[in-house]
């Protein structure tokens, strides 16, 4: 590593990197600029020096881990926007780089823990304790940092690390330090021990598994400046406050009418809601005055997800009414995910009939299955079906099994799902679920996840359609030939074709579906005409009004062009449902609430 480092003129001194602040601002001048992962694994190789049982700590060395700590922030921030614009590329890459972001906050968290017990050790020295401040906040900080890049992955924090967090601000307490001004940040602006020990509560309360990684860094943004007017009490401002335990293990809760013992601070989250609801006031007003701009859909994105944040802070709390409610289930189903294998899947189910016959039926008999042991094959033809089709979809179906069913609502499902699918799961991806046994799937959209165990994971999916088909979509192009016309529109001749999913939804089984299709992002243009091509008819439509869209798909309404509306599937509902206009999640939030 040494020659490495000569090699381009900036090699190490011979003096310890974080000997103190001038050696450790020496030192992380003569990284290059271009390669934050060079400066990344050197800080953590010293950090973890730092925090062995033998390692040289003293005040000068933690007032350079500071210095260090203070000018990471950067390559933390290019880790994140790294994160954020490409781990949906892969699992590797997304796991790389979350690495990198938990492990720095890790290194630095673990160097620090050694740093307190050295301040214990010297409580009657001055030199250490009056680095105490700047240390507990600068924990707290990092545990903010570890909360975060959990809910990347939608994982909860597991009771030690809220202890954890606790004893910080207990001990701040008890010094009386929670609200001495500190700068920890290289633009100056001071902040409190108080103030980063609020933001850790308020970004884990407003998130319920239902935010995206970009979500998350937009919150965290804009939570120094929320959250400046709250402050802790010890009386409550009002019945429904929320309060914090400081003996428990667990964040921010409701109050109840219960009576509430333990060390109990409360918190007023009445101007939170305000500022929220100013700007969810300002967003919809820019949306009303300028419903035709191209920033319409980040603004109605961005309202919808203020609405959302200041219902989870809102002491005055009322949920929305459910369309029916979560009605506990129980059983097994298969599952696809992803838009791309859905449509590949039920392309081929839909061109070979006898594959759909196959996958519902209940089973090999004993009989099938000796003959599949002695013989290698099954000889009985609905078996050899059964089968053929359990093989293809295991070649979609995702790593781990089935999912189990938890709950199910008139408009979504609860399930559990291995972790090794839910690291892969973002929130927006489509999912295709049946019954085992069973022929008909469903589709809907991931809501809300969260981590429950080290291997499984709750998917909270809003349905979207009782009967989907795989199809293809042929683009519309006018030829020389065209001498005739589809409802007074000329026709056009035969031009690309890519794979798309057919949806029909119906509340009520005598009632006429709605029809939408799903198509790839790049393949959206409003208006455009195709062709939708089945095994069996060939239906010219267009698309219509634009229900909502996602990096890799979208979905829309089609408006037919011949004299009847196509109707290319008779639904089994699969489950109670709403139609494409109004559709709720499980949770009682609108589609379009859930960008």
């Amino acid at each position: 590593m040494t020659a490495v480092f000569s090699m381009f003129g900036f090699s190490r001194s011979q003096k310890d990197p974080l000997a103190d602040r001038k050696s450790a601002e020496r030192w992380l001048a003569a990284f290059p600029g271009t390669d934050p992962l060079a400066m990344h694994a050197e800080v953590l190789t010293e950090l973890g020096r730092l925090a062995e049982r033998g390692a040289r700590r003293s005040p000068p060395v933690l007032e350079a881990v500071f210095y260090v700590d203070e000018h990471t922030a950067a390559l933390r921030a290019a880790l994140t926007a790294q994160y954020i614009e490409h781990a949906t590329r892969s699992s590797r890459i997304e796991n790389q780089l979350w690495s990198a972001l938990f492990d720095l906050s890790q290194a630095f968290l673990v160097a620090y823990q050694s740093f307190a017990r050295d301040v214990d050790d010297h409580l009657q020295s001055n030199r250490w304790q009056v680095h105490v401040p700047e240390l507990v906040a600068r924990q707290v900080v990092h545990l903010a940092h570890d909360a975060r890049i959990r809910l990347y992955r939608y994982e909860q924090w597991i009771p030690a690390k809220w202890a954890e967090l606790h004893a910080l601000f207990t001990s701040a307490c008890s010094r009386q330090i929670e609200r001495l001004p500190l700068t920890l940040a290289a633009d100056g602006d001071a902040t409190t021990i108080e103030h980063e020990y609020l933001q850790a509560l308020l970004l884990q309360l407003m998130n319920a598994g239902n935010l995206t990684p970009r979500h998350l860094e937009w919150v965290h943004s804009e939570l120094d400046n929320w959250t400046q007017p709250l402050r802790f009490a010890l009386e409550p401002s009002t019945l429904t406050s929320f309060y914090v335990d400081l003996a428990a293990r667990e964040g921010l809760k409701r109050r109840t009418a219960g009576p509430l013992e333990g060390r109990v601070l409360f918190l007023d989250t009445r101007p939170l809601h305000l500022t929220l609801m100013q700007a969810a006031a300002v967003v919809e007003q820019k949306i009303r005055h300028q419903p035709l701009s191209g920033r319409t859909p980040k603004r109605t994105e961005q309202l919808n997800l203020l609405n959302k944040l200041a219902a989870q802070v809102d002491p005055e709390f009322k949920p929305f009414a459910r369309r029916g409610e979560r009605t506990a289930a129980a059983g097994a189903v298969d599952a696809i995910v992803g838009f791309a294998k859905i449509a590949a899947f039920l392309r081929e189910e839909e061109r070979d009939p006898t594959n759909r016959a196959a996958a519902a039926a209940p089973g090999a008999s004993f009989g099938g299955t000796m003959e599949l042991a002695v013989f290698g094959r099954v000889r009985n033809e609905p078996d050899r079906r059964a089968e053929l089709a359990r093989q293809r979809l295991a070649r979609f179906a995702p790593a781990g099994g089935p999912w189990d069913i938890k709950d199910v609502s008139q408009t979504g499902y609860r399930l559990v799902a291995p972790m090794s699918v839910a690291n892969a799961v973002t929130l927006g991806t489509l999912a295709a679920i049946r019954p085992q046994g069973q022929a008909t799937w469903t589709l809907g959209i991931v809501r809300r996840m969260r981590r429950l165990t080290i291997d499984r994971a709750e998917i909270g999916m809003q349905v979207i359609a009782n009967a989907i088909t795989g199809v293809d979509l042929v683009e519309h192009r006018r030829t020389a030939a065209d001498d005739y016309s589809v409802d007074g529109e000329p026709t056009t001749g035969a031009g690309r074709t890519f794979q798309a999913l057919f949806l029909a939804m119906r509340k009520r089984e005598r009632e006429t579906p709605v029809q939408s299709v799903i198509v790839p992002a790049v393949e959206y243009q409003p208006t455009k005409r195709f062709k939708i091509v089945t095994a069996s008819s060939i239906h010219p439509i267009r698309f219509g009004r634009l229900i909502e869209q996602m990096a890799d798909w979208v979905w829309t309404t089609i408006e037919p062009l011949g004299l009847d509306a196509p109707v290319l599937i008779t639904p089994s509902v699969a489950s109670p449902g709403a139609d494409a206009d109004s559709v709720d999640d499980d949770d009682g939030d609108s589609a379009a609430s859930a960008a």
